[in-house]
């Protein structure tokens, strides 16, 4: 018997289609998996962004409290045009709460100052009301 001659241009015909839908699947997998990759890129920048700010103002805090005592003013102008959320004085300490933030991401942190002139920051799970 011999084979069908019309039999093949069918199925060329449905192998290039087949192809065609794998590779558009393929380049919409990719459009997504590139748009979250960037998303997490940007978050990463952000994360890291707030760290960097965040010890450049514990380093500030440090400055202004060289001599132990940072008092309202001090800590008015080390923290520039952000506000503390809180301040907690004791005999020989303060303890600030303050949410810093970059881009899409903020965090808050507590700064210890110690009566030392030594600041130390801790980044906070929540920040508190």
């Amino acid at each position: 018997m011999a084979p069908r001659r019309g039999s093949r241009p069918a199925g060329c015909l449905g192998a290039l289609v087949l192809i065609c839908v794998l590779l558009a699947a393929g380049v919409v997998v990719w459009f997504f998996q590139s748009v979250q990759d960037n998303e997490q890129d940007r978050d990463r920048a952000a994360r890291a962004a707030v760290a960097a700010a965040a010890e450049q103002l514990r380093t500030r805090l440090e400055t202004a409290d060289a001599d132990g005592t940072l008092t309202d003013r001090e800590i008015t102008k080390a923290l520039g045009r952000v506000r503390a959320r809180s301040v907690d004085r004791g005999d020989d300490r303060a303890v600030l709460v303050v949410q810093v933030a970059a881009s899409s991401w903020a965090q808050c942190y507590s700064y210890t100052a110690l009566s030392t002139g030594t600041v130390k920051a801790r980044a906070l799970d929540e920040c508190g009301g």
